[in-house]
């Protein structure tokens, strides 16, 4: 946001450059010299103890064409910051639910990681009473190996989650605290709507492409104009003369102080160099035209096919949370069965691995799910007012 806010900030100067054409431009300086016969000119300027300069444009058909597009594009620049802002508000948001489904998932493995540490004691006790063997309690040490394997990767993931969430938020990571009812809830898409029209209408993206082509349509005719109509710059000019320089000896009607000013008019008659140019200014006008209805079309596609998705991923949610159910229903099947001897800790200890799986596994499909649905918010332009409600 803050490089956008910038090149906003140039895009406005930029404007201001071309704007400045029509105001006058001073200088005041000297062409201190020695003259030896005829006073000959120093680059162009005559010898002169000080001189000012004064020039600014009066009529320029194809100035008023370049200020029309500098003007288009410093418009255009506010879009992108908003654009930005959209993409922060976007990252912001996943990086929290993200953090939220993590906490979630270390909390069932921590209740996991118990389980498996009290089966491993168990199995041990029965390896010194015989009952099991070596290779039983290998398997339970693997278990709840494997358990802390996943806790290390869980944790790495929200610290890293956590240092980004406080780089967008500007707070400490440490006083960063989840709490996932302080999320807006998410609005229901339908698949009935026409969402691929209503976000190539709002699309931000769109909107640049289409202010890029009015900048180049203007260009292409400022360009044009350059190469037929007539210029007008008002010019003045003031230069005090000295007499070392020999001007009392070559004029007749010699005196210091000199003064010019008018207009200066210029008719173009023929250019080719001026002729190219706006032939490329039509080509640039004519790329932005058809960048224009690429733009619409990848965005009609990505807001149909994220639409779509969210009926897959919905399904694949419901799927993982049933799963989840039918394996807490297995877990509770087991501890029945141990009270009357039909299975023993490490059957109890496999239930609850799955469970664990089915739970994790129902968090990440709820994640995903999530994350649709907020990108396509951001498409149809819907998201800062999803993320930030009006009061």
């Amino acid at each position: 946001m803050g490089i956008a806010t910038v090149n906003q900030w140039r895009a406005r100067e930029a404007y201001e450059e071309v704007r400045a054409n029509y105001i006058p431009q001073i200088t005041i300086g000297s062409g201190l010299g020695y003259s030896y016969g005829f006073p000959l000119t120093l680059e162009g300027s005559a010898p002169s103890v000080v001189n000012f300069n004064s020039s600014q444009s009066l009529f320029n058909l194809s100035l008023r064409q370049f200020l029309k597009a500098a003007k288009i594009d410093w418009n255009a620049s506010s879009l992108d910051v908003q654009d930005k802002r959209d993409s922060v508000i976007l990252d912001t948001a996943l990086t929290y639910a993200q953090l939220d489904q993590l906490t979630g998932k270390l909390k069932a493995l921590g209740e996991a990681q118990s389980a498996a540490e009290n089966a491993q004691f168990v199995t041990e006790q029965r390896l010194q009473q015989g009952v099991d063997s070596k290779l039983d309690l290998t398997k339970s040490q693997l278990v709840a190996a494997r358990i802390r394997l996943r806790i290390a990767e869980a944790q790495g993931q929200a610290d890293v989650l956590r240092e980004h969430l406080s780089k967008l938020l500007g707070l400490p990571a440490e006083s960063i605290a989840v709490e996932p009812a302080s999320m807006p809830e998410l609005p229901v898409i339908s698949q009935d709507d026409d969402l691929p029209a209503r976000t190539v209408e709002n699309s931000l993206a769109v909107k640049q492409a289409e202010q890029k082509v009015a900048a180049a349509q203007a260009r292409a005719t400022g360009e044009h104009k350059a190469l037929t109509m007539p210029i007008i710059d008002l010019a003045s000019q003031y230069a005090y003369l000295a007499k070392y320089n020999n001007y009392d000896l070559y004029y007749r009607n010699y005196t210091a102080n000199n003064f010019s000013g008018g207009l200066n008019i210029r008719f173009p008659i023929f250019n080719s160099v001026q002729k190219a140019k706006a032939e490329q200014a039509d080509a640039s006008a004519l790329i932005a035209k058809k960048q224009v209805e690429s733009t619409k079309n990848q965005v009609s596609e990505d807001a149909l096919k994220l639409q779509r998705s969210l009926r897959q991923l919905a399904a694949a949610r419901d799927v993982a949370k049933l799963e989840w159910e039918v394996a807490q229903g297995d877990l509770e099947a087991v501890k029945a069965r141990i009270e009357t001897g039909n299975a023993n800790t490490r059957d109890q200890q496999n239930a609850r691995l799955d469970a664990e799986d089915k739970h994790a596994a129902y968090f990440d499909a709820q994640l995903e799910l999530s994350r649709a649905e907020l990108q396509l918010l951001r498409l149809t332009g819907e998201l800062e007012k999803w993320a930030i409600p009006p009061r």
